[in-house]
């Protein structure tokens, strides 16, 4: 998983499944899973998509640690948590959903989670890059990012991808 995960290897864009990289990604986290969480998968039928793959799979990473991070560090926990993790294809665009029922965001916060170096983690805990990164690759890749966060309900990513980025 790690290896097919990483794909190191690979510098060039290609297509690829993201279904098969959200799967690889939710193996690598598996550890890290709290035991009242759900993870559903929801993985539509998508063609290949154009794309660096080690790359989208450090997005898929950094949202998916984000989301378990989230729910952890809700003060008050539910009996069952989720995180939601959905993709579909429409008007030759491939769309990732990936939703948790963490802590969410203020609107400040929402506003400035892309900056570099901004962090609402402890000291220690982050470096405030990781969703700055996750921006860049996507743009890198001509697609969009939306965030859709409600305080104390939680939080919604929702990548846009075009099947062929040129």
């Amino acid at each position: 998983s790690l290896r097919n995960f990483s794909r190191v290897d690979e510098t060039d864009m290609k297509p690829i499944d993201l279904n098969e990289g959200l799967h690889s990604t939710l193996v690598l986290v598996r550890n890290n899973l709290p035991d009242n969480l759900t993870v559903v998968k929801d993985f539509g039928n998508l063609p290949k998509v154009e794309c660096l793959p080690g790359k989208i799979n450090q997005v898929f990473m950094n949202l998916v640690s984000n989301a378990i991070q989230a729910i952890k560090s809700k003060e008050i926990q539910a009996e069952e948590e989720f995180l939601t993790i959905k993709t579909w294809y429409t008007d030759q665009q491939v769309k990732i959903s990936i939703k948790d029922t963490g802590t969410g965001m203020t609107e400040e916060t929402k506003h400035r989670i892309f900056e570099p170096f901004f962090t609402t983690k402890d000291i220690g805990e982050g470096t405030g890059l990781g969703l700055s990164i996750v921006f860049s690759i996507i743009e890198k890749h001509k697609g969009t990012i939306d965030v859709i966060s409600e305080f104390g309900k939680g939080t919604e990513f929702v990548i846009t991808l075009n099947i062929n980025p040129q």
